[in-house]
């Protein structure tokens, strides 16, 4: 099954060499579909609604917003991956709106271990690699903010992807 964008243990030819570790596959990335089970669970994580008070003679406003992926690593049980988007006015305006989902990654027992996880950057490698996951994550976030923004009878914001990839919280 092709979890995240092409079938399960897929290489090249050209990078199926021995003697090569296979985290080390710097064109395409840390494998996704080789160390963690097809099994995945995304769910919402948090959001944070703030009314703030508008600055006082603010002569229009900007709606900015930011995403963000971190990633933590759970033993020998898998990684859980947080996306978040930030919205916030500036000036300050009438809103701070922050939206998380979370995915769970499992292992896969097999080759969990061909892996220094304490040494990769899962965060950057999901960004890099498992966009069809954060299309699905970032258009739920976009359904949400809509209903949230839209329930003190205003019209919705209505944001899809952010342009460019999220960037990586520390």
């Amino acid at each position: 099954m092709a979890l995240f964008g092409k079938k399960n243990n897929e290489m090249p030819e050209e990078q199926n060499t021995p003697g090569t570790a296979p985290e080390q596959n710097k064109a395409s990335g840390l494998d996704f579909n080789r160390y963690f089970l097809a099994e995945r669970r995304v769910f919402l994580e948090n959001i944070s609604y703030e009314t703030t008070k508008p600055e006082a003679g603010a002569q229009g406003y900007k709606l900015t917003g930011k995403d963000t992926v971190v990633a933590q690593v759970l033993g020998n049980t898998g990684v859980k991956v947080t996306y978040n988007r930030t919205l916030r006015f500036e000036p300050e305006g009438p809103f701070v709106l922050s939206v998380s989902f979370a995915v769970m990654l499992v292992f896969n027992p097999g080759t969990r271990d061909e892996v220094d996880w304490k040494t990769v950057d899962v965060a950057a490698e999901f960004r890099k690699n498992c966009m069809p996951i954060i299309a699905n994550i970032s258009s739920r976030i976009a359904l949400l903010v809509g209903e949230i923004t839209s329930a003190s009878g205003n019209p919705p914001v209505i944001i899809g992807m952010m342009p460019g990839q999220p960037q990586q919280q520390n």
